[in-house]
């Protein structure tokens, strides 16, 4: 008995549309936020957050089914792309507010994952420590 695939889409064109609609309209993401300087709540347009989530939710599908739509070999690069997007995103927020790596590694778990053998050591953290206290 073969892998059930996932059915909703039928064709890759039809996915890479709503794909580019997703990225499209995140980009262009409205926010009302209070300005100081003027007084007043002013709309401002700011990247919306990217993640496998979220283009999930507006595909209409699981991530389970992501990942089954990624093993189809028509699929697979379009998904990777998308992927690598959202990927992309979260790396910059990770650098820009150092609060995304919870979400990278999550949702890339095998290419964000701690690395045993580059954990500090007790002694160095504690050498760090007494070093910042200073």
């Amino acid at each position: 008995m073969g892998m059930a695939y996932p059915v909703k889409y039928s064709n890759v064109s039809e996915m890479e549309r709503k794909i580019e609609q997703y990225f499209a309209e995140r980009a262009d993401n409205k926010v009302e936020i209070f300005s100081s300087k003027k007084g007043e709540v002013v709309e401002i347009s700011e990247q919306a957050p990217l993640h496998l989530t979220g283009l999930c939710d507006y595909l209409g599908i699981s991530q389970e089914d992501l990942e089954n739509y990624q093993t189809i070999p028509e699929f697979a690069e379009l998904i990777r792309r998308a992927k690598k997007k959202c990927e992309a995103y979260l790396v910059d927020q990770c650098v820009r507010l150092h609060k995304a790596d919870f979400i990278l590694k999550n949702n890339f778990p095998k290419q964000w994952q701690d690395n045993p053998d580059n954990l500090l050591n007790d002694e160095l953290k504690k050498i760090l420590v007494e070093f910042v206290a200073k």
